[in-house]
């Protein structure tokens, strides 16, 4: 495992992938320290032979012999199990950089190692980093053999970039210690007292902006109006029933927090580690609030394994990628399409969220995302963290 492309200082934790912002104010941030990523060996220079169908890509991508991925924790969507059947199918190894990374780190090291053997192939980005990856000719254009089966809110029309997976904002309980919730006006019960907690800061964490979405989609809010989910949260701090955490198994494991908000998939990564400390996990979708988000995976421009990399894109949307993201809690982004088909193991169908509670699932516009991140920023500190 390479860790040596993002300094000490934005080197991640486990926490960091869950809860550093896949936004536009974090990667402000992180640019100002770009300049001090380390420097690799060069990669050769000469022209790429990309292949223009699958099976030349793959034949190509065997020769290559690696894809170089940034930022994708065995443990998160079960890209473990992605990693080990690649490799099975392909003989084409899978090293993950940095696997806790956030999507700012990402962009930071596609920019500072480019032409370089250590230049990520793909990466795994918050939604609303495409558009400036995409401006800023970090990524390439490339369809894979299922993009016109994926739908249009989960892709680039011009194929710049396909979003492989998404999840559901959902509330795990420590029901050792108190009862689960059944709504979000349940937090503010006075039982919850100090044992609330989002995964991280919303001005950082892409998955705690998703729960103030969630709790604004419960509170007459929208995808265009997030403040009644600030207005939540600030009720819930001044109750004194929202704690802050450093990490989500962390805080179920010592009673840091007994109630916690996260992706669907992060709970079931969490699992294992749960069971070693005799944690007895209740996890439930609110329904007066769903609310769903994805992570797209564009192919980097110029990239040391180009092949590979277009093949790794193919491998995440196709049929057996798609079994292995659900059965990780990943929601396929064919899903509709492989359900009906008939195509989903009852093990993957299991894994996920309830089909009523898929359907609800509306994604936000990078625009959508732009304002409701920016309110955060601007009110986040005086409203809910002063508290």
């Amino acid at each position: 495992m390479n860790t040596s492309i993002v300094p000490a200082a934005i080197r991640s934790t486990k926490t960091t992938r869950r809860t550093l912002l896949r936004g536009v104010a974090s990667l402000a941030l992180l640019a100002t320290v770009g300049g001090s990523l380390a420097a690799c060996s060069q990669a050769p220079t000469a022209a790429a032979n990309i292949g223009t169908t699958t099976s030349e890509i793959a034949a190509l991508a065997k020769t290559e012999g690696t894809v170089q991925l940034i930022a994708v924790p065995a443990d998160w969507a079960n890209y473990g199990g992605q990693f080990a059947a690649f490799k099975e199918k392909y003989g084409v190894d899978t090293p993950v950089a940095t696997p806790d990374a956030s999507s700012a780190d990402e962009i930071t090291a596609v920019k500072n190692l480019r032409g370089q053997k250590t230049q990520p192939d793909v990466i795994d980005i918050g939604y609303s980093f495409t558009k400036k990856a995409s401006d800023e000719k970090l990524i390439a254009p490339y369809k894979p053999s299922n993009f016109d089966a994926i739908p249009a809110d989960l892709k680039d029309p011009n194929g710049m970039w396909v979003g492989a997976y998404y999840g559901v904002v959902q509330v795990g309980t420590n029901t050792s210690v108190v009862e689960a919730p059944k709504t979000w006006d349940d937090l503010l019960d006075p039982k919850y007292k100090g044992k609330v907690a989002l995964p991280g800061d919303p001005r950082k964490g892409a998955s705690s902006i998703a729960a103030v979405f969630a709790a604004s989609l419960a509170h007459g809010g929208s995808l265009d109006n997030i403040q009644p989910g600030i207005d939540f949260f600030e009720k819930l701090a001044k109750s004194g029933n929202l704690v802050s955490i450093t990490s989500p198994v962390s805080a179920l494991s010592t009673g840091q927090a007994a109630v916690v908000l996260d992706w669907n998939y992060n709970f079931l990564g969490m699992d294992e580690e749960l069971k070693k400390s005799n944690i007895a996990l209740e996890t439930k979708t609110f329904e007066d609030g769903v609310f769903g988000n994805y992570y797209a995976q564009p192919v980097v421009a110029d990239s040391p394994h180009p092949n590979s990399a277009r093949l790794w894109v193919d491998w995440l949307t196709s049929d057996e990628g798609s079994e292995l993201f659900a059965r990780g809690g990943g929601i396929p982004a064919r899903y509709i399409e492989l359900k009906k088909a008939g195509k989903l193991s009852e093990e993957a169908l299991s894994k996920l969220p309830e089909a009523d509670v898929i359907e609800k699932i509306k994604f936000p516009s990078i625009e959508q995302g732009e304002t409701a991140g920016k309110l955060i920023v601007e009110q986040w500190g005086q409203k809910v963290a002063a508290q």
